[in-house]
C-alpha cells in the first residue's frame, strides 16, 4: 500500500514539474491499485492518466491500455469530454478532436496541478493530432486539411507555420499553392 500511494504522490510530482512522461508511466502503473483519495478523488486520478497517456503512449498503446481499459473504461464517462478526446483520437476524428480539447481545457484550467500546464498540454494534443494526420500524406491542400480539422484555413495555416519553424512538425506550408508538404 505504501509503494502504491508513493507512485501515486510520485506522479502528482511529475506533473507539477512537467514530466509528463514519468508521471505517465506511474498514473498508469497505479491505476488498478489507487488508494489515494487525500490526494485526489478516483476519477480526476483516471483523468490524469488518461490525459498525460494520450501524449506520450503510441496509438495501439492508446488503445490497449487507455480505449479499451477496464479501470479507465469504468470511470471515463465521468470526466466531460475525456472519452471523446481519446476515441476521437485513436479513431482519427480530428474535427471531434479539435472540439473535445476545447472542452477538456476547461477541464484543465479548474485543476490545481494541471491548470498551469493547460496551455502547454492542449499545444501538445493538437502537434500530435496534427501529426498524425499528416503522416498519412506527402502533401495535403490546406483548405482540405482545415475542413478535416474543423478550423479555418487561416488558424491553421499559422499554427502549422507555427509548429514546423520551431521544429515540431516535419512540414512545409506553401502559402501560395495552398498545400502543406511533409519532409
Amino acid at each position: 500500500d505504501r509503494r502504491n500511494r508513493r507512485k501515486v504522490y510520485e506522479s502528482v510530482f511529475c506533473i507539477v514539474q512537467r514530466d509528463m512522461k514519468r508521471a505517465a508511466e506511474l498514473l498508469l502503473e497505479g491505476v488498478a491499485t489507487f488508494t489515494c483519495v487525500e490526494l485526489c478523488t478516483y476519477e480526476r486520478f483516471i483523468f490524469y492518466a488518461v490525459v498525460t497517456n494520450l501524449l506520450s503512449l503510441p496509438r495501439p498503446l492508446i488503445k490497449k491500455k487507455i480505449v479499451d481499459g477496464p479501470d479507465i473504461l469504468q470511470v471515463i464517462e465521468q470526466v466531460p469530454h475525456l472519452r471523446e478526446l481519446v476515441t476521437s483520437f485513436h479513431e482519427c476524428e480530428y474535427a471531434r478532436v479539435m472540439r473535445a480539447m476545447a472542452g477538456i481545457s476547461d477541464e484543465l484550467l479548474a485543476d490545481r496541478y494541471l491548470a498551469q500546464h493547460a496551455r502547454y498540454l492542449v499545444r501538445e494534443m493538437r502537434v500530435l493530432a496534427y501529426s498524425q494526420f499528416l503522416d498519412a500524406y506527402k502533401s495535403v491542400l490546406l483548405a482540405n486539411m482545415a475542413a478535416v480539422f474543423g478550423v479555418g484555413v487561416e488558424f491553421l495555416d499559422k499554427e502549422l507555420a507555427r509548429f514546423s519553424a520551431s521544429g515540431r512538425l516535419n512540414a512545409k506550408v506553401d502559402k501560395v499553392g495552398g498545400m502543406v508538404e511533409t519532409n
